[in-house]
């Protein structure tokens, strides 16, 4: 009997640590469409929607990466998709709909309202004080959020975003969110049903410059293991729970991966948002953290087994390189030179004439690993600084 396969839905640095855990323990792997790297721990194929999924043996595994495919259903077009159906990926695909199902289930969230037509934003901003969060509803690459000083500026970008002026491709309602002081937290846990394990906590840094300036983005680098309070972690779990008690009440299974975006606001976690699926860069870190206690967590969830808590085994970092331009307008077709050693995740990379180029805003995670942050820090920094292209972009205190 042959062994299952494992296919990963994706083309970023994501997907290709999933697939690199994977491929360590022996199994064979195939991206759609993945990049220049994933190929160096797997097979690339084209990826054309239902086609693809359909054409997959029920034998194997498949392993959305990103949002999207779970947003278009591919789990409500095969069985064999460790991801939850569309309905249910609707907590990540709606910020309204997130946002009205964990007020109906009395799940910790921000204060909030929802506008439909700038008129109503414009009255309903009145409600809250600055800074103000103004979220799109639908699927926006990590730049629907605006944190905003100024009412009119609130008002005058809100707008934009209902209306499909401001980011190409994202219009309709808004959610006005409550700002919250204090710090964030990323939350992920593999599920099946009722029963989950929280992965390792990770740091994330959304902002392009040191010391959290600038836009934000999809990530820049992020460390883990976070050390996090046992009273914490009592609450997130109940954070969990309840979630999956009110996708229960609603009629649905969750099996895959769910992610809280926390903020802990006075020695409360309230979630900011859900995706259903990894988050990056935080994967990238917790799979080199232990990339066999990954595989086997996410096998047993799949299969509805005993899933283990994934012991760390010291620290790890990633630091993101990025292109110059990034996130708005990033330069592409820039010449990689790798050094011949450490662990890279490929992101926005291609191949040109048998040379790697940038593809891509976020192009290449250099890792780190260590017994200490430090030490996994200075290997993730040497990693960074031996890697050449240029207008190359680094933040400098990722894990510091």
């Amino acid at each position: 009997m042959r062994r299952m396969r494992v296919h990963i839905l994706g083309s970023g640095g994501r997907e290709h640590a999933i697939g690199w855990a994977f491929s360590q323990q022996g199994y064979e792997v195939h991206f759609y469409p993945g990049n220049a790297g994933t190929k160096r721990d797997g097979t690339n194929h084209p990826y054309e929607g239902e086609k693809t999924i359909k054409g997959i043996s029920d034998e194997d595994v498949i392993i959305p990466g990103s949002e999207e495919y779970l947003v278009e259903g591919v789990a409500n077009w095969k069985s064999n998709v460790f991801g939850p159906i569309k309905e249910v990926a609707r907590l990540e695909g709606s910020k309204v709909f997130a946002k009205r199902f964990m007020k109906k289930y009395g799940i910790r969230t921000a204060r909030f309202e929802v506008a439909e037509t700038p008129e109503e934003l414009k009255e309903k901003i009145k409600k809250f004080s600055p800074p103000y969060v103004i979220k799109a509803d639908g699927l926006a690459r990590g730049k629907g959020v605006l944190i905003l000083d100024s009412e009119e500026e609130a008002i005058e970008k809100g707008s934009k975003l209902i209306t499909g002026e401001l980011i190409k491709g994202v219009k309709g309602p808004v959610v006005i969110d409550e700002y919250l002081e204090g710090e964030e937290l990323s939350a992920m846990a593999i599920v099946n049903g009722r029963d989950f394990v929280i992965l390792p906590f990770v740091r994330d840094y959304k902002r392009l410059l040191d010391n959290d300036r600038g836009p934000n983005t999809g990530g820049m680098g992020s460390w883990g293991p976070v050390s996090v309070s046992q009273e914490t972690v009592s609450k997130i779990e109940e954070l969990f729970d309840k979630t999956l008690w009110g996708v229960e009440k609603e009629g649905y299974t969750y099996r895959g991966f769910l992610y809280l975006g926390l903020m802990l606001h006075d020695g409360d976690p309230y979630i900011l948002e859900y995706n259903v699926r990894l988050g990056d860069p935080e994967t990238e870190v917790i799979v080199v953290l232990n990339p066999e206690a990954f595989v086997n967590a996410v096998l047993e969830g799949y299969r509805g087994g005993r899933m283990e808590a994934i012991r760390p085994n010291g620290f790890a970092v990633d630091v993101v390189l990025a292109s110059k331009g990034y996130p708005d307008n990033p330069e592409k077709g820039k010449e990689i030179t790798l050094p011949e050693d450490g662990l890279i995740f490929f992101a926005g990379v291609a191949e040109k004439d048998g040379k790697l180029v940038t593809a891509g805003g976020r192009v290449l995670h250099c890792m780190g690993s260590g017994a200490t942050r430090e030490e996994a820090r200075k290997k993730a920094y040497e990693l960074a600084e031996r890697v050449q292209f240029e207008g190359k972009m680094y933040r400098r205190d990722i894990a510091s």
